[in-house]
């Protein structure tokens, strides 16, 4: 994962994606597990759209984003002062990054775990939040739901989108490998800028790694993490194999309950 030049048209791509209603739904599920929750790390905060929004409800933000362009997309949000709450965000890898100081919770969005594509990244990963939260904080996150890729998986999609200064068209074409349990996705831009007419093209090659609810308990379990909720992402739902996007709510145990691995 690069994201690059990618992150120039990453906004414009995903206009049409209902941020605040995401948003609304974290804030939701955080709240309804426990109301006194504030401090919020986001793993893999991208330009700093769901964490902004977060941030107007009430809560204090801080965003690790490991591509340095769309952390410095971010960073335009952390000057605005007409929230209750505050987003600020660095740029930091969040398999290894330590704050030095605990979370009411910890979130990662937006298939951001998904991109923890070996046991390694994703261990690390769980370690991260576990590591940044006090006994009974929380970790929330959603990912592409195994049983869905599986009964029906990803094909090649075209998206186009556009706005006063480009004009993007994207390509996606999957590639999926059912050993490693993903699927590598290799995305073809051509931008146009509307004003010049200049053209740039180019390639990006993105891993997704597709989870089960075993796997998130077993990681989340090694970690010291409990299982809390498994439901569809946005709905609440059950999940079923037509469930892509599945949201995780895992609290983390008091050292004497953690189970080893």
């Amino acid at each position: 994962m690069s994201f690059h030049k990618y992150s120039a048209y990453y906004d414009l791509l995903y206009a049409d994606k209902d941020y605040q209603a995401e948003a609304e739904y974290v804030a939701g599920r955080l709240r309804g597990a426990n109301a006194q929750v504030r401090s919020i790390l986001e793993l893999g905060s991208g330009t700093g759209r769901h964490g902004g929004s977060l941030a107007a409800m009430g809560f204090d933000v801080h965003g690790v984003e490991k591509s340095s362009e769309m952390a410095s997309i971010a960073r335009r949000l952390e000057a605005r002062a007409d929230k209750p709450g505050s987003f600020t965000c660095e740029v930091g890898d969040l398999r290894v990054i330590r704050m030095g100081h605990t979370f009411d919770a910890v979130v990662s969005l937006f298939h951001v775990i998904s991109y923890q594509a070996t046991n390694e990244d994703l261990a690390a990963a769980f370690k991260t939040a576990a590591e940044h939260l006090e006994p009974g904080g929380l970790f929330l996150f959603d990912v592409w739901h195994g049983p869905a890729v599986q009964a029906t998986p990803p094909s090649v999609r075209t998206k186009e989108a556009a706005n006063q200064r480009y004009r993007v068209k994207r390509v996606a074409r999957p590639e999926i490998a059912s050993d490693s349990a993903t699927v590598k996705v290799f995305y073809e831009l051509d931008c146009e800028d509307i004003d010049t007419g200049n053209r740039v093209q180019f390639n990006e090659e993105h891993v997704m790694r597709y989870l089960f609810p075993d796997e998130i308990e077993e990681v989340g379990r090694a970690a010291g993490l409990r299982l809390v909720a498994t439901e569809e992402f946005l709905t609440g739902r059950t999940p079923t194999t037509d469930t892509w996007g599945v949201c995780y709510l895992l609290r983390k145990l008091d050292a004497a309950a953690t189970v080893a691995p």
